[in-house]
């Protein structure tokens, strides 16, 4: 990767014809990124930034909206999207899924920075925690504020690419093409994201397993153990069949209710 420009990392991506937008939250939050979090998960939120302004000039269902697009929100969103991948712990909760403690501390950073109210009134900030807490259940998200769904849409590529949109069966370049993704990628290289990822995601399966029974997370546990390696992955298992099914669950509760209500 060549040296950094004095402007990195706002500066132009000329093919991809973007720019990740230089005010002085998006620095703050930059620098709050760099301080808080490793050099894979830093790469991949500007990657995603990148990606989502990318993908809001070229989506139609971005063309024709009857508000603006709040863009600052969303780069805010997706630069700070993976703070619950915090590698300074003392910013975590022990009992909070990733992606709430992710919101819950960018709203907290944000709020802390000494906003302009006028600017940044609550309805712009529930943006920014909704759009971070949703960023990994698109089923939602896509459904939500045009913001919300940029900013899990710009996640998303980074994932896929050229191959975008998901599950990345797509035609290659029909959306991104190949030398966009190069470009980004060359910008804000992988630095091991998978394996950082793989690390990461068995790590909330390890720390805070009851968090992950319920969503994806529960998967790397499934597949990788709690060590990333396949320690651990028989005793996780075992836990998720007794936690991770939600029918049974519900069944169960309407069955214990069913005895009260007939007593009444």
């Amino acid at each position: 990767m060549p040296f950094p420009s004095p402007q990195f990392p706002f500066h132009l991506l000329p093919l991809s014809n973007v720019a990740i937008p230089k005010t002085p939250l998006t620095e703050a939050s930059h620098a709050f990124l760099s301080t808080h979090t490793s050099q894979a998960t830093i790469n991949h939120c500007l990657r995603s930034v990148c990606f989502a302004l990318l993908l809001i000039k070229r989506l139609p269902n971005f063309a024709n909206l009857t508000n603006p697009l709040d863009t600052e929100a969303i780069v805010l969103s997706v630069l700070l999207h993976d703070m619950g991948w915090a590698t300074t712990k003392s910013l975590l909760s022990n009992d909070t899924r990733f992606e709430v403690d992710g919101a819950n501390i960018a709203r907290t950073f944000l709020t802390g920075t000494g906003l302009d109210k006028t600017a940044w009134d609550a309805h712009r900030l529930q943006l920014v925690w909704d759009a971070i807490a949703l960023h990994t259940t698109p089923s939602i998200a896509v459904h939500k504020e045009a913001e919300v769904a940029a900013a899990n849409l710009g996640i998303s590529a980074d994932f896929f690419g050229p191959y975008f949109p998901p599950p990345g069966n797509g035609k290659l370049g029909a959306v991104i093409s190949v030398e966009e993704h190069q470009e980004i990628v060359r910008a804000f290289p992988r630095e091991g994201f998978k394996d950082g990822l793989i690390q990461i995601m068995c790590g909330l399966c390890r720390e805070k397993p009851d968090t992950t029974f319920d969503n994806f997370v529960s998967e790397f546990g499934l597949e990788f153990g709690m060590d990333g390696k396949g320690a651990g992955k028989e005793e996780f298992k075992a836990e998720w069949e007794v936690k991770g099914h939600t029918m049974p669950m519900l069944f169960e509760g309407l069955d214990k209710c069913a005895v009260i209500e007939e007593e009444s």
